[in-house]
């Protein structure tokens, strides 16, 4: 598995500088509030990660792993782990930029450090809800055929949750729903924490299972 998450890395080499675009996007998410800046980098990191599918394709490197004395879940299982590392990458990365973008932004973040916890719950919430809108069906039927229903779909589902919070938090009398949420789950952590956590490690293993069996039934 670790072998497969490396080899998929070198083979998206070509798209590598991109991953410099990713802090600049999440950067202009800060503009609206910081907060915001942990989940959106994690997201784009995760699309970052889609790049394995398109350069499989290309290179019709299906046929090679089939050449090879590996097993196909274990090309799944490597390329799940290099999505969850991009993923903790993405995490590492927004909380920086999440203070950067404080010093702009239009909603200015002056709770304490604790409140990032449920922000990173949150971020793994969503990574793992949007891998399994994307992986399995990218799995099924490869990039050209799935980008749309794997890619285009989740990236309209999340621009859509994103325009919807920012319409409900700027309603009068919702300017700190937010601060209000976080506050209560920096008091109740391990309730409310613990329950993302455990949701979205189910939903990343559901997708983990979906996507095997996808890529075990896919012919080529």
């Amino acid at each position: 598995m670790k072998q497969m998450a490396l080899f998929d890395w070198k083979a998206i080499k070509c798209f590598h500088p991109r991953v410099f675009l990713l802090p600049v996007i999440s950067l202009a998410a800060g503009l609206i509030s910081a907060l915001l800046v942990v989940p959106t980098n994690v997201f784009m990191f995760l699309v970052f990660s889609v790049n394995t599918f398109a350069v499989e394709e290309k290179g019709d490197l299906n046929k090679l792993y089939l050449t090879l004395p590996i097993e196909r879940s274990s090309v799944v299982g490597g390329r799940y782990a290099l999505s969850i590392c991009l993923g903790l990458v993405g995490v590492i990365t927004g909380i920086p930029l999440a203070m950067i973008a404080d010093r702009f932004s239009l909603s200015h973040y002056y709770g304490p450090l604790g409140w990032f916890l449920p922000i990173v719950t949150i971020s793994y919430l969503l990574f793992s809800v949007f891998n399994l809108c994307m992986y399995p069906i990218l799995f099924k039927l490869g990039y050209s055929k799935g980008k749309f229903w794997g890619m285009f779909v989740p990236l309209a589902l999340f621009e859509a949750l994103y325009s919807a919070w920012v319409i409900i938090s700027s309603l009068p009398g919702n300017e700190y729903l937010l601060f209000h949420a976080l506050e209560y789950a920096s008091k109740n952590i391990f309730l409310v924490n613990g329950s993302m956590i455990l949701a979205a490690t189910l939903i990343l293993l559901l997708s983990f299972l979906l996507s095997k069996r996808q890529y075990s039934n896919r012919e080529f």
